[in-house]
């Protein structure tokens, strides 16, 4: 087995080669490059929960852990977007870490803006002049609007840079909007247009908003909203936040790709842990309370 796999790794691999390695993954719609990525990763990498093994191994016939397929499927997307073994490994081995309970921060969900309802919390930290968080904002109203409706809430908190001239403005924008209970509507606009921040322009967006864009800067601009700003700065810093978009899920970083499918993948899997308080071995005779 070990002499046809080290063969095998030294050329591409072709779909019934895999599958005489890893017989309950199924690696046909990858090219024959990215299963000899796959299967470098697969000898390398650790199971983090059922048969504790490599995860190759873990794939085996007979064996039963569920958990192998899932870690397989995040490792068959990585394979294919093209990146390379030694990355995979990497980021897959710091993703299942992360759910250790001593690697999770307290983050308050209370004090920021929450969209949509369920027992999973995401605190995202993000600046209004930061073009990944504008992009991050359809992906993340979609899981917890449609994709994960009634599974998870979103709480915004602002975390604008020295560099965003306008970014703090627009935060305590934000803040008044919420104050009003305008704060979704409000922040959608200043993303769609967060080239655009001038004061006129954030008068604009509150008055598309429905709400009174003089009195808003006016309040602004006196400081009213300042303090929870900068309670929020202070929260993602303690936290350990350096760039934006940030995401904890339930106090859990998030270091997978922000875009659609990662997020669903990475929600099924909190619920799954929560659900098993912790990673339950093969046969249920154990309990994986962290790596």
């Amino acid at each position: 087995m070990l002499l046809l796999l080290s063969l095998l790794l030294a050329a591409p691999v072709s779909a019934d080669q895999a599958k005489q390695i890893v017989p309950r993954a199924d690696l046909s719609s990858l090219t024959d490059l990215q299963r000899e990525t796959f299967l470098q990763v697969a000898t390398d990498v650790f199971d983090y929960a059922g048969c504790q093994d490599t995860l190759a191994k873990c794939l085996a016939a007979g064996v039963k852990d569920p958990h192998a397929l899932r870690m397989a499927e995040l490792v068959k997307q990585f394979a294919r977007e093209g990146f390379s073994s030694s990355t995979i490994v990497q980021v897959v081995e710091k993703y299942y870490a992360s759910f250790d309970p001593r690697q999770r921060i307290k983050l308050r969900s209370d004090n920021c803006g929450v969209l949509g309802k369920g027992p999973i919390s995401i605190v995202e930290f993000s600046d209004y002049q930061c073009p990944h968080c504008a992009a991050a904002v359809q992906p993340l109203h979609d899981l917890v609007l449609e994709q994960r409706k009634g599974k998870v809430r979103l709480c915004s908190k602002h975390f604008p840079f020295p560099q965003h001239p306008r970014a703090r403005i627009a935060a305590a924008c934000a803040e008044y909007a919420r104050t009003k209970g305008k704060f979704w509507p409000l922040h959608g606009l200043i993303f769609a247009h967060q080239e655009e921040l001038d004061d006129k322009d954030l008068q604009q967006y509150a008055r598309e908003a429905g709400l009174d864009g003089e009195e808003m800067l006016k309040q602004v601009y006196a400081g009213k909203f300042d303090e929870i700003v900068e309670k929020h700065i202070r929260e993602g810093k303690a936290a350990g936040v350096e760039s934006t978009p940030t995401l904890f899920i339930d106090g859990r970083i998030n270091l997978l790709p922000l875009r659609s499918e990662y997020l669903v993948f990475t929600i099924d899997d909190e619920l799954q842990w929560q659900k098993e308080k912790g990673w339950k071995f093969e046969a249920g005779k154990k309990v994986a309370k962290g790596r």
